[in-house]
């Protein structure tokens, strides 16, 4: 049998196993692949932090890659260069991930890296230090990529005084302030078994994948807490109330070039019904070149190099924020082209064509992620963690295929509240004609 004869006679197959400790298995069998991809998904990000702790969940996924009881960093690193792998990680503001990409035949090698650094990461005190300079890099990186540093600042400002709203890689000050012990009380409280989904997605059997995974069932995790949490929800509910959503306009004065523009309203949570409805109005909105943002801004009026909209969701709240860069006399007419846009989204149908546009961009977009170990991976652990559901490429092109033009005017009129938007500009200090019409908070950063 060619490839292309299996690739069409090949289905992905679920399954799932919830181990007595609480570790959360999830695999999604893909035999016309040769690659694997196995991510360690840790219900613990930035809102699970103190304020004093800004930045600790960061720092920890840093400090997983500096080597275990048997494993130098470099020891590490050279075990996957050596099979061509992938190592990595991220965290985000509800979970933290590490995850590898490798060949099928080395799902042994990858499962036991992670093991390995989830069970037996040794912290040791000088690699701290040293991780900290690094961390400090880091965060002086970010303060000099405008686009970043105005999306961390919105959110602070939108989620005031809560988790969601710090930063993910937390400030200089508060990097400085994080001790060694403090990070290892946080990691034996949060990286715990029943705190933890293992999802992979490739060729590979889940009986193969029960079997490899014995050292994490039948360790005691030495210091941590074997209380099992219902659900990743449940969890998040021990954590401070999301606020309502700051609204207003603010100004942050940096030395740019341009004036990095963010429009905001409150969104819809990741576990929403009218999810999908808002995924297509974002594309219609910003999600492309052929979207009426960059038309109306970049193509017909130049006055962006870059605009786009982003729809950010958690497990309790979201974000549907528009952002645009531009020069400080354009600044009105840039926000009023932005408004335009989306009162005509409130106020009109989509038309047929341009529905059935965005639900093929959309449902191509999947499509073509379902040929990414990686991307599957991803999909069916957040699946598990916000639905405790599996959701297959052809569920979720069906759920696009439901929306109405209906549905979508209804979402917009819904999230597109003019009285509770939220303006922030970062840029050079606003002309006197900009402060008479937007009158900002002058913020201090």
């Amino acid at each position: 049998m060619d490839s292309s004869s299996m690739r069409m006679t090949a289905r992905p197959r679920f399954s799932k196993t919830v181990f007595d400790n609480g570790l959360t298995l999830l695999s999604e069998r893909r035999p016309e692949f040769r690659s694997l991809a196995i991510g360690f998904w840790v219900k613990a990000g930035t809102r699970h932090e103190s304020p004093s702790q800004s930045g600790i969940s960061h720092f920890l996924e840093h400090m997983l890659f500096k080597g275990t009881s048997s494993r130098t960093a470099l020891d590490i690193a050279r075990t996957v260069d050596r099979v061509g792998g992938e190592f990595n990680a991220f965290t985000t503001r509800e979970y933290t991930c590490f995850h590898i990409l490798l060949l099928d035949r080395d799902v042994g090698l990858g499962l036991d890296i992670l093991s390995d650094v989830v069970l037996n990461s040794s912290f040791d005190p000088e690699e701290f230090e040293r991780e900290r300079k690094v961390i400090l890099q880091e965060i002086s990186m970010i303060e000099e990529s405008p686009e970043e540093l105005v999306y961390d600042f919105f959110l602070e400002m939108a989620y005031q005084r809560h988790g969601l709203g710090r930063p993910i890689l937390g400030t200089q000050r508060s990097v400085r302030k994080i001790r060694r012990a403090e990070l290892l009380k946080f990691f034996r409280h949060h990286y715990r078994p029943d705190q933890i989904v293992i999802s992979v997605a490739g060729n590979v059997s889940h009986d193969v994948l029960k079997r490899r995974l014995k050292p994490l069932i039948k360790n005691k995790w030495p210091g941590r807490s074997s209380k099992i949490s219902d659900s990743f929800a449940q969890g998040l509910g021990q954590q401070v109330p999301v606020p309502q959503i700051w609204s207003g306009n603010a100004w942050i004065e940096r030395p740019t070039e341009q004036v990095h523009l963010i429009w905001g309203v409150e969104a819809l949570p990741y576990v929403a019904q009218d999810r999908f409805a808002a995924f297509l109005l974002n594309t219609y909105l910003g999600g492309g070149m052929s979207s009426t943002l960059f038309q109306e801004i970049r193509e017909k009026n130049a006055l962006a190099y870059t605009v786009y909209s982003n729809l950010s969701s958690f497990s309790d709240s979201g974000l549907f924020t528009v952002y645009a860069a531009t020069g400080m006399t354009q600044v009105s007419q840039c926000m009023r082209l932005i408004q335009r846009c989306i009162d005509q989204l409130k106020e009109e149908f989509l038309t047929r064509e341009n529905l059935q546009m965005v639900k093929e961009n959309l449902k191509g977009t999947v499509l073509l992620s379902s040929d990414s170990v990686e991307a599957r991976m991803s999909s069916i652990a957040k699946g598990e963690m916000f639905h405790g559901h599996h959701f297959s490429a052809q569920d979720l092109c069906k759920q696009i295929d439901q929306v109405t033009a209906e549905d979508i005017r209804r979402v917009a009129q819904k999230l597109f509240l003019t009285d509770r938007a939220s303006i922030l500009c970062l840029g050079p200090k606003p002309s006197r004609v900009l402060k008479e019409k937007l009158r900002p908070v002058l913020v201090k950063r």
